[in-house]
């Protein structure tokens, strides 16, 4: 049976023979927490798509401009996300993840008054992007260290693996979705539904109720902030495992889908190659059959070749996705994008799953939230750096030959996993922390 918390319970009683577990969609925690996850996610696809056409479009932006507003996006993991994982081992994560969300909503709602006034900007939209990427700072971290103690150590591989599905769907059906709409109304109007997603998302995390957290020291005892970042710091980078992982995952969002890809990709898309938003959408919706693929069968690869080969692997598919990009010309466009796409989004999906999960189970409960900040900051601390330097570069040598370079820069991310030996040598994941 469940305990009040939607985990599954492990005492029994005496004599009586152990219930088998819930499957995690029966229990009431994790599936508000899902729905929850799926209904921001379908939202947070139409601004990705929006966002750069609104942009290109409506307010003529360049590639380096459309560097700039992906960068201010993700600027906040560089000069909050330490601090933030500090507080989020104090703090009632849930509650957070529901404030967030609320200040996701009205920071969107700026662009169609902004848009309404006649006051859209590129200024706008990177203090949007900034304002939004706060709250995403504090919502990610709580969101990767809340969800163990929602459905219990032994089910969180399964747990991303459905979290990761519902991302994938969303990623698959979003930018179709978005281009469909396009021909029907303006692109600041279709931010208002991102805005709804983020407002449903915080009444369904309001639905989710868990044993209260361990409470924290008294003020008086409490750590200095700084003394408690560096803890988070110093577990990740003595952990060997972990560093390889924050490295190469740094690495290839420099080059990724937050960083350089961000600004190149609809600068490529709907300039060099000719497309519309509505194919660009139908491309990418085609291409992120891939993310399902990646969802539905990683757990399976990993049974099959051990999730060290499994990481190696699947790092190397989005470089090799970017060069596919580079080489589309605008007879084969379409469909070139949609493979590109779908490559892509098969490794970005099945490396997500096991490198968090990996992460997880290698953490203890207390250091959850500053584990997560530190690879965080590390991690999203390159995107500002990968867009705005993308978008640059765009400008000065052309989108295309960035794409090359982009590639290559992604490929070289498999690098530190491939050198270390803890990574190589995993079968599956630990049952938990080395204490």
């Amino acid at each position: 049976m469940a305990g009040t918390d939607g985990r599954t319970a492990t005492a029994t009683t005496a004599g009586a023979p152990p219930q088998a577990p819930r499957a995690l969609w029966r229990q009431r925690n994790f599936a508000a927490l899902w729905s929850a996850h799926t209904v921001s996610q379908f939202g947070t696809q139409l601004s990705l798509f929006v966002l750069p056409v609104l942009a290109l479009t409506t307010v003529g932006a360049t590639p380096a401009q459309l560097g700039l507003v992906s960068a201010a996006e993700t600027l906040p993991f560089l000069l909050v996300g330490l601090p933030a994982g500090a507080l989020l081992d104090q703090w009632d994560r849930r509650r957070v993840m529901v404030l967030a969300d609320a200040g996701r909503a009205v920071a969107l709602g700026a662009v169609p008054l902004g848009y309404a006034l006649d006051l859209l900007s590129v200024p706008l939209l990177c203090a949007v992007g900034f304002v939004t990427g706060l709250f995403t700072v504090f919502f990610d971290i709580a969101d990767q260290a809340f969800l163990p103690g929602v459905v219990g150590r032994g089910e969180v591989p399964a747990a991303n693996s459905r979290l990761e599905f519902s991302r994938s769907a969303a990623e698959l059906a979003g930018p179709g979705l978005s281009g469909l709409l396009l021909q029907w109304v303006t692109a600041p109007l279709v931010l208002l539904a991102d805005a709804a997603s983020y407002l449903v998302s915080a009444l369904l995390l309001g639905a989710v109720r868990t044993p209260a957290p361990p409470a924290g020291p008294a003020p008086a005892a409490r750590e200095r902030m700084r003394t408690r970042i560096a803890e988070g710091l110093r577990f990740v980078l003595r952990h060997r495992a972990l560093r390889s992982l924050t490295v190469a995952s740094a690495v290839a969002n420099l080059a990724g889908l937050g960083g350089a890809l961000s600004a190149l990709l609809p600068a490529f898309a709907l300039g060099d190659l000719g497309l519309s938003p509505g194919r660009l959408g139908l491309a990418l919706t085609v291409g992120n059959v891939g993310a399902l693929l990646g969802a539905l069968f990683t757990a399976r690869l990993v049974r099959v070749l051990g999730l060290g080969r499994l990481l190696l692997a699947v790092r190397c598919l989005p470089g090799l996705g970017v060069l596919l990009l580079a080489t589309a010309r605008p007879g084969t466009a379409a469909p070139t994008v949609a493979v590109a796409a779908g490559v892509i989004a098969t490794g970005i999906t099945a490396y997500n799953i096991a490198q968090v999960s990996l992460r997880q189970a290698v953490t203890p409960a207390a250091m959850q939230a500053r584990m997560n900040a530190s690879v965080r900051f590390v991690v999203w601390g390159t995107l500002p750096l990968g867009a705005a330097g993308g978008g640059l570069l765009g400008s000065v040598v052309g989108v295309r030959p960035a794409l090359w370079a982009v590639a290559g820069v992604a490929l070289l991310s498999v690098l530190p996993l491939l050198l270390t030996r803890e990574v190589r040598a995993l079968d599956g994941f630990p049952d938990g922390p080395a204490e």
